[in-house]
């Protein structure tokens, strides 16, 4: 009896050793569930090597990334164009007063800075009559190279990026040219008039600098300037000839500085600062 009850016990021994050699795996054949998930992994491994895996991991990618990470910053052109309009802006800004006051010392005795001594400074003006009276105020023709400013609001409206700083480049590229025949005949004709031709240097010098933002912009909008229309400022003629000329292109100058602040204030809320 104690023979029998030894093996049986040693076969529930052997039995239970091979039921765990198979749970393991050990010297058998796999089962055929874990054939079937084995297969189904490489497939997919397969899949993700395979010419669908880049975009596969880009997926992931793009979710597991951080939300301020995946958008997308302003392109350097558009930083450029906002900021080179902000700046051309500003130094029409600053060029706004001192166009106002060139027109003024044309036309105005230098020495007038009460009313009370009005008759005495008419006597002594720079340009003298009609320039002094109250009422001058003549129409202003544009030159061959400095067109007019003015256009009704349809028009202005209608202009296209393009057309409106090109318009711009037109008339700032020419100025200097202007300013410099106004500036050598009033040293001819009035040649102690000083603070007059420092402002004509002051805004010849002023007129280029804008001039080049306005090149710059289109630059950096892939826009290239077309030639601008030589500038053709009057030539000599009589002293009232050359002080009505002068009186036209300071007149135009004042003009264009104000159209310039105008035209950059619509670019500037169509192309804003981006934020980073």
């Amino acid at each position: 009896m104690c023979d029998l009850s030894l093996l049986e016990s040693a076969s529930r021994l052997r039995s239970r050793d091979r039921t765990t050699e198979a749970a393991r795996g050990g010297g058998g054949r796999k089962p055929e569930s874990y054939k079937k998930r084995a297969a189904t992994k490489v497939q997919q491994v397969e899949v993700i090597r395979g010419s669908k895996g880049a975009a596969a991991r880009m997926e992931v990618l793009s979710v597991d990334l951080p939300s301020h990470l995946s958008s997308s910053p302003p392109s350097h052109s558009q930083q450029e164009i906002a900021l080179g309009i902000k700046n051309a802006y500003n130094l029409a800004i600053n060029m706004q007063e001192g166009a106002k006051q060139l027109l003024a010392d044309y036309v105005s005795p230098q020495n007038l800075r009460e009313m009370n001594i009005f008759l005495e400074a008419r006597k002594t003006s720079i340009q003298g009559e009609p320039f002094t009276n109250a009422g001058f105020n003549p129409p202003v023709e544009p030159f061959p190279g400095l067109p007019s400013p003015s256009l009704p609001p349809s028009a202005w409206l209608d202009l296209s990026d393009a057309e409106r700083l090109q318009q711009n480049v037109t008339a700032f590229s020419n100025l200097p040219v202007f300013l410099s025949a106004v500036k050598s005949q009033q040293e001819e004709m009035n040649s102690n008039a000083s603070d007059l031709h420092h402002q004509l240097t002051l805004s010849r010098l002023q007129c280029l600098g804008l001039s080049n933002h306005l090149a710059s912009i289109m630059a950096s909008m892939g826009l290239v300037p077309a030639p601008a229309t030589p500038a053709e400022p009057p030539g000599l003629g009589s002293s009232f000839f050359m002080k009505f000329s002068g009186y036209r292109i300071c007149h135009l100058y004042q003009d264009w500085v104000l159209r310039c602040i105008k035209d950059l204030s619509l670019l500037a809320d169509r192309y804003p600062v981006p934020l980073l």
